[in-house]
């Protein structure tokens, strides 16, 4: 992950922690859909959005980063 010269990045741990979230996201509002509950999935799909601007907006900070 890191070496003496260069640690690791804490934004990495944090992008890979968004990337998990919104994986879980999306797997929840899938099983909300064929489940048939809508107010679930909407719900779930709002928060998968959300994780996905996170995503982006982490991995644009870790490339400036470098």
């Amino acid at each position: 992950m890191g070496s003496h010269e260069r640690p690791a990045s804490p934004l990495l741990f944090r992008l890979v922690l968004a990337v998990f979230g919104l994986v879980v996201l999306i797997a929840g509002a899938v099983l909300a859909a064929v489940a048939g509950s809508a107010p679930l999935t909407v719900v779930l799909s709002a928060g998968a959005v959300a994780a996905a601007l996170n995503v982006y907006w982490v991995a644009l900070r870790r490339r400036y980063e470098r």
